[in-house]
């Protein structure tokens, strides 16, 4: 980038050139001469300070990219996070509804066990009975029944009499002395 100075130098000389006498002439071509060196110096660092400021933006574009992609990385890794976060917060709130609908139902189900295990109970005897009642049972015949309660009378531990000497006014037919039997071999001997 050429400034308009280098024309303007250029005509000053030339105008000066034409005036002056050869001494004045070669100074002013001096003062041109320098002034078109420093002119030439100062383009030269322009130049170099214009790369420079190219390079220092190229790498700073650069860097922006780098940490743009850092951030989008970033970015895709927090929401990877969040989703997971999210999902465990699912199934953490999945959990706790399950807990606390099984709350309200195992006292339900413990009432509804206890009182279906109470009407087992209180019909199991009705049960019982029902199968007793159900049973066919053929009455016994006076024989038998005789025969029983003679057993009874006699033994020595009844069931269905009271035991042997509960009251000793009232003998049972086993403490009383018995006579002795005609027809027992034993007894005839003696």
């Amino acid at each position: 980038m050429e400034k308009p100075t280098l024309p303007i130098t250029l005509t000053l000389i030339l105008l000066t050139g034409a005036g002056c006498s050869s001494d004045e002439n070669s100074r002013v071509a001096e003062l041109a001469t320098r002034q078109l060196e420093r002119q030439a110096e100062q383009n030269q660092r322009m130049t170099e300070l214009q790369q420079e400021v190219a390079s220092g933006s190229r790498k700073l574009v650069e860097a922006d990219a780098r940490s743009r992609q850092e951030l989008v990385s970033l970015q895709r890794e927090m929401q990877t996070e969040r989703n997971e976060i999210g999902y465990q917060r699912d199934q953490l709130e999945a959990e706790r509804r399950e807990i606390a609908d099984s709350r309200n139902r195992d006292p339900i189900i413990a009432a509804a066990i206890t009182r279906v295990a109470m009407v087992v109970v209180s019909l199991l005897p009705l049960f019982i009975c029902w199968l007793l009642l159900r049973q066919k049972i053929e009455p016994a015949n006076d024989q038998q029944m005789t025969e029983l309660l003679l057993d009874d009378l006699v033994s020595e531990e009844p069931w269905l009499m009271p035991p042997a000497n509960t009251n000793p006014n009232n003998p049972r037919l086993t403490d009383c002395p018995q006579p002795p039997d005609p027809e027992d071999p034993t007894e005839r001997s003696t």
